[in-house]
């Protein structure tokens, strides 16, 4: 998910077990999401009715049509429903479809759907559904996660994207209210997990229409068919939710909390505070936070799926002196500067990793059932020396006497920390970095407008299948690939996979992959890869339910808390 925020074809084997384990595997725990949060003052966790969680990035929009980052898709997961919803193993369960079928050729499924209502006591429909699918789709909409209903190869998604189709012509339709029909052009394994995913949430046509450019911007402003409402939204500060009357599944709530409070608190430490007096439930530990509290009750660790990288920005409308990164030796210079794994043990200390590769540790298992990181190996490397080398080659080929460039990241403590230390790496080997920090939004808007120069950012699985990644960086990837990096050896062997002629050939589809990030990471750097997200918070023993999905979003629907 696009930073936080992000699938098609047969999974590999023993895949489908994994499906949507999480946005690589999942799981239950009396913990909370990797993207932390937080509760709000007189919301203690001794009350057993709320509970409160800290995040350090703050919610960037409740359209889930529009979102990319994963604080939104958890907090839209509370208030919105899809067809699907994801076990803590991350399978697929009934949801507003209470039943479906597939055809024999598992192009064609039908989905018979629930008697549920919005919050303002309309039905939900089929056609809600296209009607959101089909905004999403859409060019006028923009979104960046148009690309997941190519993904899942639902028909004419590709050509409506593109403005060559109308958006009626998208394979979707509503045989009536209650039956809708969704027409794939090939099988896909992980379909029926991905329609938990938000940007597959139902849409009130007439709702959203009375809205105008007001859509999602305050609680007034949302239809809810979820199991909680949103009745607080104060940007930059607080957000709160609450159990929905109206939801069809209410009468299965009644052990579940009334109230779950999110406070956007950037400072660790005072969060930290917070938990210790018993205002918050849970909260994200850092650097050495991590010792000091891991042998407490409530301490709560895990491996994430989302992966830190450098997305080095190939685009020179907006800054020409971008044209030095065309030089490969540059790049490779760069990836071999960094020292991946004192990132991870001694700048983190939070249970992160130095990333090995593209696609993180744990994310998909292969035909041969081997972890996708285990079979590829470890394709980055800490080389001060052959780091040295590199750039004295491309001062030599760029004629210059040195490389000047600025390093943009998002203004958390951890990102600052990462980032004042790469500057530290790579100002070893000689480069001048300056570094550019901004709210995670910002960073974020000056990425899509390519804007920049080289960003420190992440991207968190949708699904759990090595794709999620290697789409992003497709030339024709325009929503995702924000650092417009094309290599022609790279596009061949990403579509032969995704919907070409290896898609549903597990064995050589794989295969692509594997070949696909030598290419990304070694032969031909387009980004690089600096670490997989770990996962050290604390949570309140008397707290259970949260479900950690590393391919997926982690669920808060479904939270208890003793008394």
């Amino acid at each position: 998910m696009a930073d936080l925020t992000d699938l098609k074809k047969p999974l590999a084997l023993a895949l489908a077990a994994a499906m949507l384990a999480g946005c690589g595997g999942g799981g239950s725990t009396s913990g909370a999401t990797s993207t932390d949060g937080a509760a709000s003052g007189g919301s203690a966790s001794g009350d057993a009715s709320t509970v409160t969680v800290a995040i350090d990035a703050d919610l960037n929009t409740m359209d889930y049509e529009i979102a990319t980052d994963g604080n939104s898709f958890i907090m839209q997961s509370l208030v919105m429903s899809g067809l699907t919803e994801l076990a803590a193993d991350g399978s697929p369960l009934p949801e507003l479809a209470e039943s479906w079928d597939v055809s024999d050729d598992g192009l064609v499924y039908t989905f018979h759907l629930a008697d549920a209502k919005w919050s303002n006591g309309d039905p939900v429909t089929a056609s809600d559904f296209v009607y959101a699918w089909q905004r999403l789709d859409n060019p006028d909409t923009a979104s960046e996660y148009a690309f997941i209903l190519d993904t899942v190869h639902i028909a004419n998604a590709a050509a409506v994207n593109a403005g060559e189709a109308d958006p009626s012509e998208l394979g979707v339709k509503a045989v009536d209210d209650k039956t809708l029909e969704v027409t794939l052009t090939l099988p896909c394994d992980f379909f029926l997990s991905l329609l938990a995913f938000p940007s597959f949430f139902p849409l009130n046509q007439k709702f959203y229409e009375s809205q105008g450019d007001q859509f999602a911007l305050s609680p007034d402003n949302l239809l809810y068919c979820g199991p909680y409402t949103m009745t607080g939204y104060q940007q930059g500060s607080e957000y709160t939710f609450e159990k929905n009357p109206d939801y069809f599944k209410a009468d299965q709530m009644t052990d579940y909390v009334d109230k779950i409070v999110f406070r956007y608190l950037q400072d660790t430490q005072s969060a930290m505070l917070d938990y210790q007096s018993g205002n918050l439930d849970v909260v994200k530990l850092q650097g050495d936070q991590v010792d000091q509290y891991s042998g407490t009750e409530g301490f709560t660790n895990r491996m994430t799926g989302y992966l830190w990288y450098l997305s080095i920005d190939f685009n020179t409308s907006v800054h020409p002196e971008n044209s030095q990164f065309a030089n490969v030796n540059l790049r490779k210079a760069m990836s071999l500067a960094i020292d991946r794994d004192t990132i991870a043990t001694n700048v983190l200390k939070d249970g992160s990793i130095g990333a090995d590769g593209l696609i993180p540790k744990d994310l998909a298992t292969g035909p041969s059932g081997e972890d996708f990181r285990e079979e590829n190996g470890k394709l980055t490397e800490y080389n001060l020396d052959q780091a040295k080398e590199y750039y004295a080659k491309a001062l030599e080929e760029l004629g210059t006497d040195t490389v000047s460039f600025e390093l943009l990241y998002e203004d958390s403590e951890a990102s600052k920390a990462v980032a004042e230390y790469i500057q530290s790496n790579l100002k070893a080997i000689g480069m001048d970095v300056t570094l550019n920090s901004k709210p995670k939004k910002t960073r974020l808007q000056l990425m899509n407008d390519k804007d920049y120069n080289v960003a420190l950012t992440r991207w968190g699985p949708d699904y759990a299948d090595p794709e999620t990644y290697f789409d992003l960086f497709t030339t024709d990837n325009t929503a995702n690939n924000s650092g417009s990096y094309s290599n022609a050896d790279y596009d061949a062997l990403v579509k032969a996979a995704g919907s070409g002629e290896d898609a549903t050939d597990s064995a050589k589809r794989w295969q692509d992959y594997l070949d696909a990030e030598k290419i990304i990471v070694q032969d031909d750097p387009g980004v690089i890869p600096v670490y997989q997200n770990g996962g050290a918070m604390m949570i309140n023993p008397k707290v259970t339910g949260i479900e950690f999905h590393s391919a997926s979003v982690d669920s808060y629907r479904h939270i208890k808390k003793a008394a």
